[in-house]
């Protein structure tokens, strides 16, 4: 892995993006996450292994500030970094669609992965948001499992979606010179 002063000088401004977005996020008790932003952007700017970094520091602060039960998902975090560095190289992010395709495949993706974590490790009670969608969904007759399984991947849809998005916009407001510096946001971007 080749570290970078680029890839040094991300790390920690895209640590303190996904703590504290997802930490906001999580204040409001919204249906999403929005804690791997960080993660993606540095996964598209550097590549997978910047997005891996980000993604593992990121969730070990987050359980230590925020309870141990977020160390549970780094593999999510893991997930996100390969599936954006994947959609990067393949311009998922030069319009607007084509980050919604994206972002609804990668939710597709962690929400499976989530989904039996927070099942089996946490009995469906893990963040605000999808652990009030799963209440809703248990009232409404489905088992705990159905329940949490749907919620997990409903909330991953939506979440990874508005990330994809948010990314992306960002990417495509850069000016050339800097794209001119990341390869693989330029070919993000379809630039």
């Amino acid at each position: 892995m080749n570290v970078s002063p680029r890839l040094f000088a991300l790390v920690p401004a895209a640590v303190a993006i996904n703590l504290v977005v997802g930490r906001v996020v999580a204040e409001l008790g919204l249906p999403v996450y929005l804690d791997t932003l960080g993660t993606m952007l540095v996964a598209v700017l550097a590549g997978l292994s910047g997005g891996l970094i980000v993604g593992t520091l990121g969730q070990l602060l987050s359980g230590m500030l925020g309870g141990y039960f977020w160390l549970a998902f780094t593999p999510i975090q893991w997930l996100i970094a390969l599936l954006v560095t994947v959609a990067a190289r393949r311009g998922g992010f030069a319009t607007p669609w084509r980050s919604v395709g994206w972002g609804i495949l990668c939710g597709l993706a962690c929400g499976m992965l989530s989904a039996p974590i927070s099942y089996y490790i946490f009995g469906g009670v893990t963040s605000p948001g999808t652990t009030v969608v799963g209440a809703v969904l248990r009232t409404l007759g489905l088992p705990l499992s159905g329940a949490v399984a749907i919620a997990s991947i409903g909330t991953d849809v939506l979440d990874k979606t508005a990330a994809f998005l948010v990314v992306g916009t960002l990417l495509r407001a850069l000016p050339q010179r800097i794209l001119g510096r990341f390869p693989l946001a330029a070919r993000a971007v379809g630039k």
